[in-house]
């Protein structure tokens, strides 16, 4: 039976060790493997909290363990007080231990908000590149108003340039826009424009999604994401233009119908003010 028990927690801590290597260096954990200079700010937030905790929770369990092996049924040398008291000065320690860490943890996290704000715009000598989107059931709209150029379910960018997306919704009322190795999630919401900026460290393709659960087509509302070379990017762009499809109102219109799976599409040209007319038209008097 002993053997039996001390197995059991063997490959329980080789199943916790196992989950832990998975997260942190498993490729499909994209938050753990950041591709962009916003996202790596995130995840050395997410770590150095995750840190502090540990430094509380670890010998806390470890003093758990202890005691129950402690005071075990079949330890009869050990005298169980259940009455006993702590002085103040143990009391003091036991709270002021974990108010420490709630409060660095806090203090550091609020001074990394500020600094990871979306609004704030990134520096760098480079020009920015400016992406309208609008989150629409179930896909996601792009739109290059400096390229006149636009796609569906598909967005592409020059690497180490920094980008600001323009965000909002038609048809929900809210939604979230979240490429988890480059940028942190933010809401897209009908009748307003919500900005996020980020920039991507080299080539790569990555993978969007939608981080708000909003109905039946929520699970395949993800979008393919590329960080290419400028020149690679000058060649798409180019490449987009020949096509032979527009997106006028009634194109949009059409796209605007609820759709699942929806394949990617591109448009060589844009209706002109069509982003502030979908901003706009929430906001009209009934």
């Amino acid at each position: 039976m002993k053997t039996m028990k001390l197995l059991s927690l063997f490959f329980a801590l080789l199943g916790i060790t196992a989950a832990i290597l998975y997260i942190f260096f498993g490729e499909k954990v994209q938050v753990f493997q950041p591709k962009g200079i916003i996202s790596k700010q995130i995840l050395d937030l997410i770590l150095f909290n995750l840190a502090l905790m540990v430094a509380i929770l670890l010998p806390t369990f470890i003093w758990l363990l202890f005691t129950v092996w402690k005071y075990r049924a079949s330890h009869t040398q050990s005298e169980y007080k259940p009455e006993k008291t702590y002085g103040k000065f143990n009391q003091c320690i036991l709270w002021l231990l974990p108010s420490c860490v709630v409060f660095i943890m806090a203090l550091h996290t609020w001074k990394a908000a500020h600094q990871l704000d979306p609004y704030k715009r990134m520096s760098s000598p480079a020009e920015e590149l400016v992406i309208q989107v609008v989150a629409i059931d179930w896909k996601w709209l792009f739109i290059y108003p400096q390229q006149d150029i636009a796609c569906v379910n598909f967005v592409q960018f020059p690497e180490k340039t920094p980008i600001r997306f323009e965000l909002t919704a038609d048809g929900s009322p809210m939604n979230s826009f979240w490429i988890p190795s480059l940028s942190g999630q933010i809401y897209c919401m009908t009748g307003m424009v919500t900005p996020l900026h980020l920039n991507a460290e080299g080539v790569g393709t990555y993978t969007g999604k939608a981080a708000e659960i909003n109905g039946e087509g929520y699970a395949k509302m993800n979008f393919v994401v590329i960080s290419s070379t400028e020149n690679e990017f000058d060649d798409w762009v180019n490449d987009v233009r020949e096509s032979h499809t527009q997106l006028d109102h009634q194109a949009y219109a059409e796209l605007l119908k609820p759709s699942i799976d929806h394949p990617q599409q591109f448009y060589s040209s844009v209706k002109k003010d069509l982003f502030n007319t979908i901003v706009m038209k929430a906001n009209s008097p009934i």
